[in-house]
């Protein structure tokens, strides 16, 4: 070293502590593997940068920058690049300590990615800011009668102690109700809009709505007219099955001797049934060859041998009436 130029040395070295400080604080300053993204706030609450993003309570970010638009806050942070933020992805700046410390919830709602990788200003929401609620409610502080107030403040107090026992449940049950509806909150958004177009419908066919019930009306009327003809209607078939009934109880004793005859006539038809059976299967040949016969004619032609007929000559000369 002593023989090397002292000069050249300090020059080398000065460039090898300015070549680390640099890459130091690149290191420091890049974010590798995570992924940048914005979110629109109407105002900070306080949040600063270098502060936490957390996702499901974890931290997953921090708060790389924070800069003032026209009527807005946008600010910037780093988020893991594994986490995903879906499409109806939302933020919200709360409260981290009572020491004024705060970080950014971030909700990966939604689905596909998100627009440009920014969170719009509607779906983010901001803490109240303490100054800005008190400076609002001076003057509405200011018309209070405190003598009032303080009565009444008396009077809830005691109200309070004495159902002491009711208001914890009660006021568990309204948090519980309060992170149910804050969780379902794109599910209520979507029934409300499903509510407004069942509501819309209803609206279009009004028309049809009430020209139907003027149809039903007239149902119901043309009923209401018909009234009387379906009462005596229903009046004659009553005394049509009263005389009916008056007519089979008068002909119950004539008309039992007849069934009894009828009951044996059945039963000596159910007794001959095979020999009527076969006397039928026995009769369609003779009547097929009879309807045969008589198919040319209003006749029935017979077939003989001549001993049972005489030939015509055979029998004038028998008569005596022969001629040539």
């Amino acid at each position: 070293m002593n023989e090397r130029n002292p000069l050249r040395v300090g020059i080398v070295t000065l460039v090898v502590i300015g070549v680390v400080a640099a890459a130091v604080i690149v290191l420091s300053v890049s974010n590798f593997g995570t992924k940048s993204y914005t979110a629109l706030l109407e105002h900070t609450a306080g949040l600063r940068k270098g502060e936490d993003v957390q996702v499901h309570g974890v931290i997953s970010g921090k708060v790389t920058g924070i800069e003032i638009q026209d009527d807005h806050v946008e600010v910037r942070f780093a988020l893991d690049s594994d986490i995903s933020l879906g499409d109806r992805s939302t933020a919200t700046v709360k409260v981290a300590t009572l020491l004024g410390t705060h970080y950014l919830e971030v909700d990966p709602n939604g689905t596909g990615s998100l627009a440009s990788n920014q969170i719009p200003l509607d779906r983010t929401s901001v803490p109240y800011n303490l100054q800005d609620v008190i400076e609002k409610g001076s003057d509405t502080l200011e018309e209070l009668d405190p003598e009032l107030l303080a009565k009444a403040l008396t009077a809830m107090a005691g109200t309070l102690g004495a159902s002491q026992e009711e208001i914890g449940p009660a006021l568990e049950g309204v948090a519980r109700l309060s992170e149910v509806v804050s969780k379902r909150s794109d599910q209520v958004g979507d029934l409300l809009a499903s509510t407004r177009k069942v509501t819309d419908q209803l609206s279009a066919s009004s028309q049809d709505i009430v020209g139907l019930m003027k149809q039903t009306n007239l149902v119901v009327g043309e009923i209401t007219a018909r009234r009387e003809a379906i009462h005596r209607l229903l009046v004659e078939t009553t005394d049509l099955s009263k005389a009916l009934t008056a007519i089979v109880k008068s002909t119950d004793g004539k008309l039992e001797p007849a069934l009894k005859d009828v009951r044996s006539v059945l039963d000596t038809l159910n007794s001959q049934d095979e020999q009527l059976s076969r006397l039928l299967e026995n009769m369609a040949p003779a009547v097929r060859y009879v309807a045969n016969a008589t198919g040319s004619g209003p006749f029935l032609p017979l077939y003989l041998e001549p001993p049972a007929i005489p030939a015509d000559d055979t029998t004038c000369k028998l008569e005596g009436t022969c001629q040539r």
